[in-house]
């Protein structure tokens, strides 16, 4: 598990922002907490779930299928598989989504990424933990996604 919160997105081309100008709710079953590392909204499930949302300054203006590539090639790079695409918005725009799996020492463990651009922002949604667990919280991890305001 120490492996996820070691994940950065496209390192070198988002650059994390001090203002969140977005309005995210912890997923069902999900208590948010707050750590002085980041201004990321981050909420856990009581089995480990990850869960949470961080707003990036977009250092050069893409496109949505420019960012499909770069996420699709950061992750096959460091040796997750993809398990599943997502049909989804994200503020009430579509947005990038997908599910991977990776292996570590203690068994198979699920990573949930969904990205929308706004103005010069990118918003990022991840979620992760233990494959099995990831699979009982992914419908309200989908909810809480669907439910998050962009300013």
């Amino acid at each position: 598990m120490k492996q996820i919160s070691k994940i950065l997105i496209i390192p070198g081309i988002l650059v994390l922002t001090s203002c969140a100008p977005f309005k995210a709710q912890a997923p069902g079953n999900f208590a948010e907490y707050t750590d002085t590392s980041s201004d990321a909204f981050k909420a856990v499930s009581a089995d480990g779930i990850l869960y949470r949302v961080s707003e990036y300054d977009q250092e050069a203006e893409a496109s949505l299928d420019f960012w499909r590539e770069a996420f699709l090639l950061k992750m096959k790079n460091a040796n997750y598989k993809q398990e599943e695409s997502l049909n989804i918005s994200l503020g009430g725009k579509p947005a990038i989504g997908y599910v991977f799996s990776f292996a570590n020492n203690t068994g198979l463990d699920s990573y949930l990424v969904a990205a929308v651009q706004h103005k010069e922002k990118m918003f990022v949604v991840e979620a992760a933990g233990e494959s099995v667990k990831f699979e009982n919280r992914k419908k309200e991890i989908l909810d809480a996604i669907n439910k998050i305001n962009i300013n």
